[in-house]
């Protein structure tokens, strides 16, 4: 992505690039590849799928570490199981520009997600028992199907995040489509709080305690983050909220470029 050049729309509109792996020092290249360049955050769309976690370039993105890094994902979380996809790292110039693509021997629209300051990710739907490996979603073929594979966790060029940790440590919102019910407890009985969403909702939820997939929040309204002196005086209130969904997906989000 982008923090300065308005090229950001050229770098990341989703098209089929040429089959075969650009180059990656260290690794070998891939042959019979669909590469496809993402936006960067394809997972916000309506058609995309979040996950329960997310897993990432450990070297962070803009940095000027590497000009380009591969994430090989794999059949079954074996590391001797056949590769069946990638996710690609690209630095067009450093600091200043950089870029995503999946790749899978059939043309995909991806499923990266941005969840820190411009930099992105593929989300991952479970992780095996011994947390050594991560089932991704790389995207979704012609027919809306998603495509899945494992990605080692236990190297030292991955990363990974869970949502049920990243939101109990971030402000955060109900996502569109996901009607704002607050609660007195978990389980228990909704509350006459309402806060207003779309395109003039002006709230936030600040994170008390989570039990399971309930979080506790001190809901603000207007919201109370990143505002002047002169701002006017929210008010408050704390209430439960069902922050997951049972399967993990969260059903709230936050700005992950801060305010």
């Amino acid at each position: 992505m982008s923090r300065i050049s308005p090229r950001v729309s050229v770098l990341f509109l989703w098209t089929p690039l040429l089959a075969g792996a650009p180059t990656v020092s260290g690794q070998e290249p891939l042959k019979g590849v669909v590469w496809v360049r993402s936006t960067g955050s394809d997972a916000y769309s309506g058609q995309g799928d979040r996950g329960i976690g997310i897993v990432y370039f450990s070297g962070g993105a803009g940095y000027g570490r590497v000009e380009a890094d591969t994430l090989l994902i794999r059949a079954h979380p074996d590391s001797g199981s056949a590769v069946v996809g990638a996710f690609l790292y690209t630095e067009h110039e450093k600091g200043i520009s950089w870029s995503y693509s999946v790749g899978a021997p059939v043309p995909l629209r991806p499923n990266v997600l941005e969840f820190g300051y411009e930099e992105s990710g593929i989300p991952l739907d479970s992780v095996t028992a011994a947390g050594s490996w991560g089932r991704v979603i790389l995207g979704f073929d012609d027919n809306g199907t998603a495509y899945r594979g494992w990605m080692s966790l236990d190297s030292s060029r991955v990363k990974n995040l869970l949502w049920r940790k990243v939101l109990a440590g971030n402000d955060v919102f109900f996502l569109p489509g996901q009607p704002p019910r607050f609660y007195a407890k978990p389980g228990g009985g909704e509350l006459p709080l309402s806060v207003e969403t779309g395109s003039n909702a002006d709230y936030i939820l600040h994170p008390l305690e989570v039990r399971g997939p309930w979080m506790r929040v001190r809901v603000a309204q207007p919201a109370d983050t990143c505002v002047g002196p002169d701002a006017p005086k929210s008010r408050t209130a704390e209430a439960w909220i069902r922050y997951l969904r049972a399967d993990g997906r969260p059903l709230v989000w936050y700005y992950t470029r801060g305010c």
